[in-house]
C-alpha cells in the first residue's frame, strides 16, 4: 500500500486542501498551527479504511465530531462556533499494483462516519482477510504521536498482564495482531515488551532464535548508535540495550531519544514480522506499507537526527514514511524536494545541497539563522544607536538632553552585557560629553 494523493475537506484547520505523496519518504514542515498533526490524523483515517475489511473490531479510526472545522461567526445577534459540514477525508493510492481510490465522510455532529465510497479498498480487504492461511502479503500500517511512548494505547493497560512469558502461553496468535493499536498515536510498550519476552522463552526451549526475533532484534541495533546487543531481562521484566564499551542499560533508564528509537522501531519491525511470517528474515525488506511519526526529531540530537531518515529508508526500504518536523537537519537529509511538503511558504530545490542556514532562512523563514536573535537585536539596536548619536550632534542645545534620555533607554535593556553598554556610552560621551 503507498499512498499518491489526499483531499481533505472541513477537516480542522482545512477548509479545502489537497496533498501529493512521495512513495518513499515525506518530510511535513510548517509553523506551529499549520495543520502537520491533523495532516497526519486525516492520512490515518484514510490507510484506517483498509482494516473495514478485516474481522477485527479495533483501530478503524473514525472521523470524530471534533475534526469538523470550526467557524467563528455571529448567528441571532450573538458569536459562536459553528461546524463546518460534511467532514470528508479523500484518497488515491496503489495497492498490489492497482490504483485504488476511497472516501470516508461524516455528515453531521452525531453522525456515523461513511464509507460507502471505499467499497473497492474493503472488497480487496475482505479477500486477503478470507486468504490469511495463505502466503499472502499484508500493508503494514502505523501511525505514531508526540506521546507516543509516554502513554498506553486505549484498553492497553486492562489487556497486558506483566510480562512474563509464562502469562498468555496459550493465546493463539494471528498475523492480524500486526494491526493492534495501528493507527494509535501511542506505542503499547508493555505489550512489546511481553512479545520480546514469549520470543526469547521461545528460544530457550528451541535451543535457537526464532527468526522474528533476530530480525526485530537487527532492527533495532540497525538504528541506535553503537548499540551492539538487546534482550530481555525476566528479573526486571524489561529490556537490556548495551552499547560499545558499556553495561547492560534498562530501557527505562535510557535517554528519552534512545528509548523513542528503540521502541518506534521494534514496534515497526514486529508488526512486519508478525503480519507477514511467511516473508523469513527478509521480512522487513519485502514488506509494504504506510507509517506516520510525527515530530520524528522528538528528543534526538543533531547527529542522530542527521541520520535517522536514512536509517528509516534503510530498514524499511519499501515502507511509505509520511512524518513531520521542526528540524532543519531532517530537512537536509532528504534525497529531492519531492520529499518535502510544505505547509507554509515554499520548498526549494535540493535540499540536501543546502546549509542548515539556508534552510533556516528559505524554508523555516528565520531571519539570520547563523546568529542569535538576541545578537541581531543587539547589532540593529547599536546601528539605530549610532544614527540617534549622529542626529543629536546637530540637534539645537535645548534638544539635546532629550536625546541623551532616548539613548540611555534603547542600551537599558542590556544591562546583562555591561562591554556592550559601556562601547555606547563611550561613544555618547565622545560626541556629547557628559
Amino acid at each position: 500500500m503507498k499512498l499518491t494523493k489526499l483531499t481533505v475537506d472541513n477537516f480542522r484547520c482545512y477548509k479545502e486542501r489537497s496533498f501529493l505523496f512521495h512513495p518513499e519518504f515525506n518530510l511535513v514542515v510548517g509553523q506551529n498551527a499549520t495543520g502537520k498533526t491533523a495532516l497526519l490524523d486525516a492520512t490515518a483515517t484514510a490507510v484506517a479504511t483498509w482494516l473495514l475489511g478485516f474481522s477485527i473490531r479495533h483501530d478503524r479510526k473514525p472521523i470524530e465530531a471534533s475534526d469538523a472545522t470550526l467557524s467563528y461567526v455571529e448567528q441571532s445577534g450573538e458569536s459562536q462556533f459553528v461546524e463546518s459540514w460534511p467532514v470528508n477525508v479523500i484518497a488515491n493510492g496503489e495497492l498490489n499494483g492497482k490504483q485504488v481510490s476511497w472516501q470516508r465522510s461524516k455528515h453531521s455532529k452525531g453522525g456515523n462516519t461513511r464509507y460507502g465510497d471505499a467499497s473497492e479498498l474493503r472488497d480487496i480487504a475482505r479477500l486477503s482477510n478470507d486468504s490469511l492461511s495463505e502466503e499472502i502479503p499484508l500493508p503494514l500500517i502505523s501511525y505514531y504521536g508526540t506521546m507516543r511512548l509516554w502513554q498506553d494505547p486505549k484498553k492497553s493497560k486492562e489487556q497486558v498482564s506483566k510480562a512474563k512469558p509464562s502469562l498468555n502461553k496459550h493465546s493463539k496468535p494471528s498475523r492480524l495482531d500486526g494491526y493492534k493499536h495501528c493507527v494509535d498515536p501511542r506505542i503499547a510498550l508493555k505489550e512489546l515488551v511481553t512479545w520480546f519476552a514469549k520470543q526469547e522463552w521461545q528460544s530457550f526451549q528451541l535451543g535457537k532464535e526464532p527468526t522474528m526475533l533476530k530480525v526485530v532484534r537487527e532492527a533495532i541495533l540497525g538504528c541506535i548508535d553503537q548499540a551492539t546487543s538487546l534482550r530481555y531481562d525476566p528479573k526486571r521484566e524489561e529490556l537490556l540495550l548495551t552499547l560499545e564499551k558499556g553495561e547492560p542499560q534498562p530501557f527505562s533508564t535510557l535517554s528519552d531519544g534512545q528509548r523513542c528509537i528503540l521502541a518506534l522501531v521494534a514496534d515497526l519491525a514486529q508488526k512486519a514480522a508478525t503480519l507477514n511470517p511467511h516473508m523469513g528474515e527478509g521480512v522487513l525488506q519485502k514488506t509494504e506499507g504506510v507509517v506516520l511519526i510525527d515530530e520524528l526529531d522528538l528528543h534526538l540530537h543533531p547527529r542522530w537526527q542527521r541520520r535517522v531518515i536514512e536509517d528509516l529508508r534503510t530498514t524499511f526500504p519499501n515502507i511509505q514514511f509520511i512524518c513531520t518536523t521542526h528540524s532543519p537537519f531532517l530537512i537536509q537529509s532528504l534525497r529531492s524536494n519531492e520529499e518535502l511538503i510544505m505547509l507554509d511558504g515554499e520548498s526549494i530545490a535540493n535540499p540536501a545541497n543546502k546549509t542548515i542556514e539556508e534552510i533556516a532562512a528559505d524554508i523555516m523563514n528565520i531571519n539570520s539563522p547563523e546568529v542569535s536573535s538576541r545578537y541581531s537585536e543587539m547589532k540593529s539596536v547599536a546601528g539605530e544607536y549610532m544614527k540617534n548619536l549622529l542626529d543629536a550632534e546637530k540637534a539645537p542645545a535645548e534638544k539635546l538632553e532629550d536625546y541623551k534620555n532616548r539613548l540611555a533607554e534603547a542600551i537599558a535593556p542590556y544591562d546583562d552585557n555591561p562591554a556592550f553598554q559601556a562601547f555606547l556610552e563611550m561613544q555618547r560621551i565622545a560626541k556629547l560629553g557628559s
